[in-house]
């Protein structure tokens, strides 16, 4: 029996009997055993049966982050080669009926959050399904992808795998209305083969009992970070992208006309990026869309307007109709053939989009990899585009057959990505989206945590994953925690213009999310099209803080409050908000936050840009609303602060004197006057 205590977080083990036991100070919380399968990888037979050569060699305690990591070393003991399958620790919990779960998505766009028990996000449509789900999981709607958590009461759990560079890691919970009859940590080895008498480690599962959620996936988060060598640059982005206004119609004459309206607007973004619609067709990615001439031309008005060219595409994803298709057949991953089949076997599925079959390229393919190469070269190198949002990643670590054999699905996943940062060069900033999420740790600057935005909040009877602001918002509050830790959050785009189908209040809220969790920040209108009160918004959530916390990740769904820092002057501020589909009223007490309201501090509201009576405030918001507070200092008339951002997320301004109706304050050295009905 061996045993290892951080604080109140004590993990025990009996390798004898393959039992591992999770406990805090008020007993044990997790008791589980520990299994591992063979696998075959032609296909045939079992693919979870037992083998009487492998056996767990070894279990290996250590503290870190707070919380203990256990370390399974697997052993072929027989005298010929085997390979494995699923490793698995199978916890029975203690946690009951009132319990919890966090729920982490696959990729990018899968829904996060944490649900009662017996909940479960709505089944994905089978079409979309190879797109949002781990497709080697048996049980989709059960499945927390890489780290979970649980809760009930005062009591909780926070465990999840601390490396992702090799295997597609997972938590199956087994819950109902009664509570989680068992939680299954799964390491699917895939068919690793081992020789005779040879070991492997396996990726340390590491566990919290110390620690409410948001606290115990920070602390997994930091350590996953470190392990694997986070890309974290020091500023977020911000910039325009072409997306939701012009879909796939968007022309080379749409960009220009933008690209002069943002040099007349003169709001301070950085990038300006091209979406989907100038190539003519997922995989051609050179072969240039009517509406489009000269690549570069574009890239290099774009630079000589003072903004950092952006280009869209999804590289490891080709669909049916493309050119690339035919021309190479065997260049995706395909489905099991038949022994001494000369041909390469069907591709699998990879989804449906927009009236085509997609599928996945094989990123372990010699010539595969060089054809990533060229095309990320000729992106970046000849047409002079260095900011790179690559899509529909998930489509490189679909399960099935490879050219390399013996290459799991993540260690495909990574080539692929490794080799188009290769290409793209140092100087290159790297946004993913609809990635498989911890595997891609140490490859981007920045990471899509949720669904598309969309110009509406949601679509009736959609999954979670689809396109929506509701969805959007969600997983923004959710994956916040990743934030700073594994990249850049990026929680999508800002759309402001009045023709869209979202509401003023809807508008303002995802704004002051955007600014006060401090992500990439990109707005996608057609300028023309947005008034003075849409481009008031945006410039407010320029430069968005950097990096907020949310409030009540374990107990909600959708949290409705975050918390931020204001670089201005030292203060908080507080975004509060109202997910809910009818008003509400939420109320904010100075008393709490900088030590309160008083003759000297002031209440600050960041939507309306004024000062209000304190040092309690209520306001009834409207359905997916939000109210913004900040406690100032208001010594003599002076406000220190930055009164042109939503949250005083900047540290341009210094001290400011509050007037009757004006507040006048020094930006960047520069005297400005900022009316307070927030004109």
């Amino acid at each position: 029996m061996n045993e290892r205590r951080a604080d109140a977080t004590a993990v025990t083990h009996d390798l004898a009997g393959r039992e591992i036991t999770v406990a805090d100070d008020a007993g044990d919380l997790l008791v589980g055993r520990l299994h591992v399968a063979a696998a075959d990888r032609d296909g045939e037979g079992d693919a979870d049966r037992d083998d009487e050569r492998l056996r767990i060699a070894e279990v290996s305690l250590s503290t870190e982050g707070g919380g203990v990591a256990a370390t399974l070393t697997v052993e072929n003991a027989g005298e010929e080669p085997v390979r494995v399958g699923d490793v698995t620790a199978a916890f029975d919990t203690a946690f009951g009926p009132d319990a919890r779960v966090y729920r982490h998505g696959y990729q990018s766009w899968t829904p996060t959050g944490t649900l009662p028990v017996g909940e479960r996000f709505p089944t994905e449509n089978p079409d979309n399904a190879p797109m949002m789900n781990d497709l080697a999981a048996s049980t989709d709607d059960r499945v927390s992808s890489y780290l979970t958590g649980v809760v009930e009461g005062d009591r909780g759990v926070t465990a999840g795998f601390l490396e992702h560079d090799r295997f597609c890691t997972r938590f199956e919970v087994d819950d109902d209305a009664d509570g989680v009859a068992t939680l299954r940590a799964v390491c699917p080895l895939e068919g690793t083969r081992l020789a005779a008498g040879e070991r492997l480690e396996l990726p340390p599962l590491w566990v919290d009992a110390d620690r409410d959620i948001r606290e115990g996936l920070a602390a997994l988060a930091d350590r996953v970070g470190e392990r694997m060598d986070a890309r974290v640059p020091e500023t977020a982005p911000t910039g325009w992208c072409s997306w939701y206004h012009y879909f796939t119609d968007v022309t080379e004459a749409d960009v220009r006309e933008n690209l002069a309206e943002l040099r007349e607007w003169g709001i301070p973004v950085d990038v300006v990026q091209v979406d989907d619609g100038y190539m003519e067709a997922f995989g051609d990615w050179r072969s240039i869309a009517d509406g489009f001439e000269d690549m570069s031309a574009v890239a290099d008005d774009i630079a000589t307007a003072g903004y950092r060219p952006g280009l869209w595409l999804a590289p490891f994803y080709v669909e049916a109709g493309a050119d690339l298709y035919a021309d190479h057949p065997e260049w995706f991953v395909a489905e099991p053939t038949d022994a001494g089949s000369d041909g390469p076997g069907t591709p699998v599925d990879g989804g449906f989009r927009a009236g085509s079959e997609l599928y996945g390229l094989d990123t372990t393919h010699p010539e595969v990899l060089e054809w990533l190469r060229e095309t990320v070269s000729t992106v970046v190198d000849d047409w002079g585009f260095t900011y790179l949002k690559l899509d529909f990643l998930f489509a490189a670590a679909l399960p099935g057959e490879r050219y390399d054999p013996e290459a799991t699905r993540i260690e495909a996943y990574r080539r692929g990505v490794e080799a188009i940062a290769e290409a793209a060069g140092d100087d290159a900033f790297l946004l993913g989206c609809g990635a498989p999420m911890a595997p891609s740790v140490g490859l981007f600057d920045a990471m899509r945590v949720g669904p598309d935005t969309d110009p509406t909040w949601e679509t009736p009877g959609e999954s979670g994953s689809q396109p929506g602001l509701k969805n959007a918002v969600r997983n923004t509050l959710t994956r916040n925690v990743l934030h700073r830790r594994w990249w850049l959050n990026d929680p999508d785009c800002q759309l402001v213009r009045d023709t869209s189908e979202l509401t003023a209040a809807e508008r303002e809220a995802f704004a002051a999310l955007v600014a006060a969790t401090g992500g990439v920040n990109v707005f996608s209108d057609r300028l023309a099209e947005i008034g003075s009160a849409g481009r008031r918004l945006l410039e407010r959530t320029i430069p968005p803080a950097t990096g907020g916390e949310v409030v009540g990740l374990g107990e909600e769904r959708f949290p409705s409050q975050v918390v931020c820092d204001r670089p201005g002057d030292g203060a908080t501020t507080v975004a509060l908000f109202n997910w809910a589909d009818e008003p509400s009223t939420v109320r904010f007490d100075a008393r709490e936050h900088d030590g309160g309201a008083g003759p000297d501090r002031v209440v600050w509201d960041g939507l309306s840009g004024s000062v209000v009576d304190g040092p309690v405030v209520e306001r009834e918001l409207p359905p997916h609303g939000a109210a913004v507070f900040a406690v100032v200092s208001a010594d003599d008339g002076d406000l220190l602060g930055d009164a042109a951002t939503l949250t005083g997320g900047s540290d341009r301004a210094s001290r400011a004197t509050l007037g009757d109706e004006t507040l006048a304050a020094a930006v960047d050295g520069e005297p400005v006057t900022f009316a307070l009905d927030g004109e």
